[in-house]
């Protein structure tokens, strides 16, 4: 399990640092945008599968139901997915960071 979750914060942190880079530069040449949606989906996809073998083996050997809270970081980046627009990218990139980070200190935590 400490393998798991050791995994899964240095994909934390790696997903963290993808995001705030794209929130703090700003891209002018669109195959320099296209590229970092690339990096973007290298970092979030595997953060994504470490968390949900996380809470699936936490809840399944440690019988701990408040792994349920990081469900809600899994699923959050389909749900801004779906709410997003142009103008208000930056707003959601801050919430999804911040999800990322909550879902950091809850296995820091643990």
């Amino acid at each position: 399990m400490n393998i798991i979750t050791l995994i899964t914060i240095i994909l934390n942190i790696v997903a963290i640092l993808v995001l705030c880079a794209g929130l703090f530069h700003k891209f002018e040449n669109p195959k320099n945008k296209a590229v970092y949606g690339y990096v973007i989906a290298g970092g979030m996809i595997p953060y994504m599968l470490a968390l949900s073998i996380y809470v699936i083996s936490d809840i399944i050997v440690n019988r701990n139901f408040w792994s349920i809270f990081l469900i809600l970081c899994v699923i959050s980046p389909f749900i801004i997915g779906k709410l997003v627009k142009y103008e208000t990218l930056k707003i959601y990139t801050l919430i999804q960071i911040l999800c990322f980070c909550a879902s950091l200190a809850v296995l820091c935590l643990k």
